[in-house]
């Protein structure tokens, strides 16, 4: 083995990850084999919901629980239509105008403001996205999914955002309408699942049923701690079961439910006679346990969501059948398949890279920002210092204020006033 491999495999094992500075002035952290990873479980605390709030049609933030939903099990007959309803209603936010981590930020603030922050539940190593961490959950087992991040230390606190990547712009200016329509299929499946009263039935499922708009969200901030890291994290909520109870009294993340599609797999539903058949059967099987379950399960587990209610549909987006998941138990259909994902490894891989990360972003400004880049050969994830340029974190966040209006002055350090 060379000495330069030796160190790379040596600087990410055990507990304290080393730093690794490149000649091109990068660190680099080795991504090795999921194996590297598989083993007991760092400790993973408790998520507790610190806030929510509201995002209305208007993108405008409130800090209140008016865009909360409440799930009613949807009936689902020989007559009625597929997730492709509404479609040509559909109302989708401009996702070209950058909201950067604006709404996590202030609710952070509104956190601080509520005094939340008896035991320190609004500090943390790291503050990012639920769905940043689920791509760092996923990294060891979905090795040619890249990705990019940017982040700034403020007052000892690693703020992380995602990039869009180059790959993911053209993907998604490039999609056919046939892959516009089953992106909408998630969101449909949702209206049909969801009310604005507690405990009221299912929508109908016709003219009367309000299109998805996809400005509309509920969002919560939870804190936890993964291994070396305590972590706040943002995180939509598709809808709740039940009143949502007072945070002294009881945890309101126990009644929440992650809504879910997928294909319907027909490996065990009809009788396959061709060979053909049998095989995309299999290979839909595989996908499903392979990928869909692992973005289920880290999705869910994170942020201390118990359930997951699936709907499989066939490729024309009619559902079959809904199918209530326990998050915890999603583990288990995977153990002793082969070529499968564990547990273990995504939570030991994030564990020891959040640790590492904390080594080198260490320029304490909140307008300096480092960019975390995973892409081809798929070895090493690669960090590097922008300067001051591409600042993200907001003026108001500085000055301990919130904002009804996504946007704003980005982040002016004491250096630059």
């Amino acid at each position: 083995m060379s000495k330069r491999k030796q160190y790379f495999e040596e600087s990410n094992i055990g507990s304290a990850p080393k730093r690794f500075h490149r000649d091109d002035g990068q660190h680099a952290f080795r991504v090795l084999s999921t194996d590297r990873y598989t083993g007991s479980y760092p400790e993973y605390r408790q998520p507790i919901e610190i806030n929510s709030y509201s995002i209305d049609a208007d993108r405008r933030v409130w800090f209140d629980n008016r865009q909360l939903k409440y799930y009613a099990k949807p009936q689902l007959t020989s007559t009625t239509p597929s997730l492709s309803y509404n479609y040509e209603r559909f109302i989708q936010r401009d996702d070209t105008i950058p909201e950067h981590i604006d709404t996590l930020l202030d609710a952070l603030t509104d956190a601080r403001s509520k005094n939340v922050d008896n035991n320190g539940n609004t500090q943390a190593d790291i503050v990012t996205w639920r769905g940043i961490m689920t791509k760092l959950f996923a990294t060891p087992f979905s090795r040619k999914e890249p990705w990019e991040l940017r982040a700034t230390r403020h007052k000892g606190t690693i703020y992380i955002e995602e990039q869009q990547t180059e790959e993911k712009r053209m993907q998604e200016a490039n999609k056919s309408e046939r892959q516009k329509k089953m992106s909408y299929w998630g969101y449909q499946f949702e209206a049909m699942c969801t009310t604005t009263e507690p405990n009221g039935p299912a929508p109908k499922v016709d003219e009367t049923l309000e299109p998805p708009n996809t400005n509309e969200q509920y969002c919560v901030l939870v804190r936890t701690r993964l291994g070396h890291s305590s972590i706040v994290m943002g995180a939509e909520v598709d809808c709740i079961e039940g009143l949502k109870p007072n945070k002294k009294e009881k945890s309101p993340l126990k009644q929440y439910i992650e809504l879910k599609t997928s294909r319907r797999i027909d490996v065990e539903r009809q009788n396959i006679t061709f060979e053909k058949n049998l095989y995309r059967a299999q290979q839909q099987l595989l996908f499903y346990i392979r990928f869909k379950l692992l973005k289920f399960w880290a999705q869910s587990f994170l942020v201390g969501v118990p359930r997951v209610i699936c709907g499989f549909r066939d490729d024309d987006g009619v559902l079959s059948h809904v199918e209530t998941i326990n998050t915890l138990e999603i583990p288990r259909r995977v153990r002793g398949k082969p070529n499968m994902w564990e547990p273990s490894a995504c939570m030991n891989f994030t564990d020891q890279f959040l640790q590492w990360l904390k080594t080198v972003v260490t320029i304490d400004d909140s307008e300096v920002t480092y960019s975390i880049v995973w892409d081809e050969p798929w070895r090493e994830i690669l960090v590097s210092c922008n300067g001051r340029k591409d600042t993200f974190l907001t003026q108001r966040y500085m000055d301990g204020k919130i904002s009804n209006e996504i946007g704003g002055p980005r982040a002016l350090s004491s250096s630059s006033q």
